[in-house]
């Protein structure tokens, strides 16, 4: 097997760089990587699989971990799990109708800079502290999603950064 050896070269917007990466004898991967001072985006395509692009929101929840708010790939936008917090990460106080709000706010703001809407969305998993908030969360979806997209609900023992309440979405790009 030949030694791995990495080669980049400069791409027509100075801030993006093509990455090759060798392996072995004829197996080879490119991406886009991108330069933080530039941009917030890059989009990685693999020969034989589609792309995909990270996605992010100023107005969204700021990631807490090594994970996007969003991904594109194939025509759909993946919108990962939306909590009822500020931009900040900081958790709201509240009801579960105010909580549920704000979730869709924030996702509403994620999907738009996917290029994407609520109107779009094909599928949504709710992950409950306490199932028995269900009715109540219920009663603000239906007014966010009035095309009943697919779903799931589930109870959760525990959910990130302590919320109670956490939902995450597929829609069409």
């Amino acid at each position: 097997m030949a030694p791995s050896f990495i080669r980049i070269a400069p791409l027509a917007r100075r801030s993006l760089h093509s990455i090759r990466v060798t392996t072995s004898p004829g197996f080879t991967k490119r991406c886009l990587l991108y330069n933080e001072m530039s941009s917030r985006s890059f989009s990685a395509t693999f020969p034989g699989r589609a792309s995909m692009t990270p996605v992010f929101s100023p107005e969204g929840v700021k990631p807490i971990g090594p994970y996007s708010q969003a991904i594109k790939a194939n025509g759909l936008v993946f919108v990962s799990g939306q909590i009822p917090a500020e931009t900040t990460g900081a958790l709201i106080e509240g009801t579960v109708a105010e909580k549920t709000h704000k979730m869709c706010q924030n996702a509403r703001a994620v999907l738009e800079a996917a290029g994407s809407s609520l109107e779009k969305v094909v599928k949504i998993t709710v992950f409950f502290q306490n199932i028995d908030d269900f009715k109540e969360m219920n009663e603000v979806y239906a007014t966010y999603f009035p095309h009943k997209p697919a779903r799931s609900s589930c109870e959760a023992v525990r959910l990130p950064a302590g919320a109670s309440i956490e939902m995450d979405i597929i829609a069409l790009e």
